[in-house]
């Protein structure tokens, strides 16, 4: 479809759908005129779009249609109850991850000391100190994307301590819990050709040849960094369940457990130590 030659959202709109997906299309439609949903439909309003509006579709539309997520091109996305900054240098928040957030929460307090192990965005650790108010350490080995969870913390006007660290090397204290997203796909996965994967940062993904070499590191290491019944939760591939839970028995944790997602699918596995 070319594109239209008047002025109204439901032409604009239906340029972007023969482009793109439908959800996709709502979104960055929606987005490029700060309009709500239901407006691209019912509003033929000709003079109300700017040219600065259309170039701006046009230029989400040429981004989307080459692949890039939809999260880098608006620069944000939703995760528990807010929308979090993302860049190029953060791996996306995807609805599955907030079954580590559903997981932690019953067992903290404002007195709990939590880590999130390789941040990113710091979706997961931000959105466990808002719902608890516990004192959180947000630690990344990438310089850029811990700016990125800084500056989601700033805008929620939310607390939180920032360390870059390359896993647990510059970590210090004892924590009541360490909750970590690491990466998890095998290095081989075609999935990391595919889609959203390929704009993402490869070093929030790849896990090794068998996707558990930064679990294994998370997950041996934690129970050096957890007070007297600490716990440890971890997110996983829907694939890696008995593999993680035979990792947290390795490593001395006990009562272990894995959560399953909204699709039923094993994802996250927790443990307590002694």
């Amino acid at each position: 479809m070319l594109a239209p030659t008047d002025r109204s959202l439901a032409s604009w709109y239906a340029y972007a759908q023969s482009q793109l997906t439908e959800e996709d299309a709502r979104i960055l439609s929606a987005s490029a005129f700060d309009v709500e949903f239901s407006e691209l439909v019912a509003n033929n309003d000709v003079g109300r779009i700017s040219d600065a509006s259309i170039k701006r579709l046009k230029c989400f539309v040429k981004r989307r249609v080459r692949g890039e997520p939809v999260a880098y091109i608006l620069g944000s996305r939703g995760f528990w109850r807010h929308d979090f900054t993302v860049t190029p240098a953060t791996l996306i928040p995807r609805p599955e991850t907030e079954t580590l957030v559903e997981t932690v929460l019953p067992f903290l307090g404002e007195d709990s000391r939590v880590l999130d192990l390789g941040t990113g965005s710091g979706a997961i650790g931000l959105s466990v100190a808002e719902e608890r108010g516990a004192d959180v350490v947000l630690a990344d080995a990438s310089a850029e994307a811990l700016a990125i969870a800084r500056l989601n913390a700033e805008r929620l006007g939310l607390n939180a301590k920032f360390v870059k660290s390359d896993w647990y090397q510059n970590i210090e204290g004892r924590f009541n819990y360490i909750v970590s997203n690491p990466p998890y796909v095998a290095s081989n996965d075609e999935h990391l050709q595919q889609g959203d994967l390929v704009f993402e940062p490869n070093l929030a993904l790849d896990g090794g040849p068998d996707g558990l070499a930064a679990l294994r590191e998370v997950i041996r290491h934690a129970p050096s960094h957890l007070a007297s019944c600490g716990r440890l939760a971890v997110e996983h591939g829907y694939d890696q369940g008995s593999a993680v839970r035979c990792l947290f028995e390795q490593a001395g944790f006990q009562c272990v457990q894995t959560t399953r997602d909204l699709g039923n699918l094993e994802r996250v596995t927790h443990g307590v130590t002694q």
